[in-house]
């Protein structure tokens, strides 16, 4: 008799337990955990980038976000998107500005919504927290990338990002990051074009204070574009592919042969609309000097440039056609001496530097050849070979 009631009482417990930790779970999965930045307070605090190139940005989240103690109703209604209770999920950041524009830049969302909504608010030289009934918004925004001019440099400004959606909910991530006008970038002007030395080549660039200081650039059978920014590369005797990927602006990019001033036209690439990638491919002429600009497209209007990705790229120096040939060369990289052979007599044999310097050329006609290096630092070289009235290009380190 004892021992049934004991087991009734265990049974019993079991299930009296069970229900207490199936409470509790369900207890936890509705706690709420709202962001750090819920509220202005709190607010994450930006690093302001020198440029517009956004180096550095701040990860935010709608995730648990609920709406500020500061009443919607009270900041402004006609800043708000319709209605009043869109601010639901709000997060706050705030960054103290160093110059009278700064542009806030919203990227990489995952998550939804992605649609969001900013307020901006100016907590002055102390910083102060907008409240409900003195404070409204200095600049509203339902863009993903705007500016923020009449600023002053000292004063804390507040932002505040939500969900432009009255649904609650809100699963989305994001970066914010703010950036500054920059000056005028190094290679402004032709002269002071940037040299691409070595490729590939992949670098963000930011060409926003770009001016037209020589005018707009036109060369025939190329668009006429700003005098925007300047590169120069020479040419290795392969296949050229580059690509400038524009960051909010539209973008022109063109390629010339000649000098600063008078141009001809290689190549160029304009679609005409904003944040499209323009691409360009042609074979270069090893030791050709190219002058590359990147620029609002127009031969009559100075438009703006912005920041862009420049990517050029070079295909396999081509040794295709001496290959077939039975070309070899040995050992790469060399120390002392470059050794050739071919099925075919190998005619005459070039050495280059980087910047496409002719360095020595060496006539013969033989089915092998041989190419000092003896006397040259070490680096990178390229080598034309002729072999039985075919041409190939390769390059080869030296020790």
């Amino acid at each position: 008799m004892n021992r049934k009631t004991t087991y009734g009482f265990l049974i019993a417990f079991f299930f009296v337990f069970t229900g207490l930790v199936q409470a509790n779970v369900n207890e936890i999965d509705d706690v709420v955990a709202p962001p750090t930045n819920d509220n202005c307070a709190n607010a994450t605090t930006l690093t302001v980038n020198p440029n517009y190139l956004c180096g550095t940005v701040s990860s935010g989240t709608l995730v648990d976000a609920t709406a500020s103690s500061i009443a919607s109703d009270g900041l402004g209604g006609s800043c708000l998107p319709s209605g009043s209770t869109k601010a639901n999920d709000d997060v706050w950041f705030k960054f103290t500005a160093t110059d009278a524009t700064h542009r806030v830049k919203l990227s990489n969302f995952a998550g939804s919504p992605t649609d969001l909504y900013a307020n901006v608010f100016n907590g002055g030289i102390v910083g102060s927290c907008p409240t409900a009934t003195t404070d409204t918004p200095i600049y509203c925004s339902d863009n993903n990338n705007f500016d923020l001019n009449g600023l002053v440099a000292g004063n804390t400004y507040f932002i505040r990002i939500y969900s432009n959606s009255t649904a609650s909910g809100a699963t989305t991530t994001f970066n914010i990051c703010i950036g500054t006008n920059p000056i005028a970038p190094p290679n402004d002007d032709c002269g002071n074009a940037i040299s691409i030395g070595s490729l590939p080549h992949d670098v963000n660039y930011d060409a926003t204070s770009a001016t037209n200081n020589a005018g707009f650039i036109s060369a025939s059978g190329c668009v006429s574009l700003n005098d925007g920014v300047w590169f120069t590369m020479v040419g290795d005797g392969g296949t050229i592919s580059m690509t400038a990927a524009p960051d909010s602006w539209d973008l022109g990019i063109a390629v010339y042969t000649g000098s600063c001033g008078t141009f001809t036209c290689v190549e160029d690439s304009n679609s005409g609309t904003v944040d499209v990638i323009e691409g360009i491919t042609f074979t270069s002429t090893l030791g050709a000097v190219y002058y590359i600009n990147v620029g609002y497209p127009s031969g009559t209007v100075n438009g703006a440039e912005g920041a862009f990705d420049l990517a050029i790229t070079s295909s396999t120096l081509s040794i295709d056609k001496i290959l077939a040939k039975g070309f070899s060369y040995y050992p790469n990289p060399v120390d002392k001496v470059l050794k050739m052979r071919a099925n075919e007599n190998i005619q005459q044999i070039s050495l280059y530097s980087v910047l496409g310097k002719e360095i020595k050329r060496v006539h013969q006609n033989d089915i092998q050849a041989e190419l000092s290096l003896d006397q040259l630092p070490a680096g990178t070289y390229f080598v034309k070979a002729m072999v039985g009235g075919s041409t190939g290009t390769f390059k080869i380190l030296k020790k």
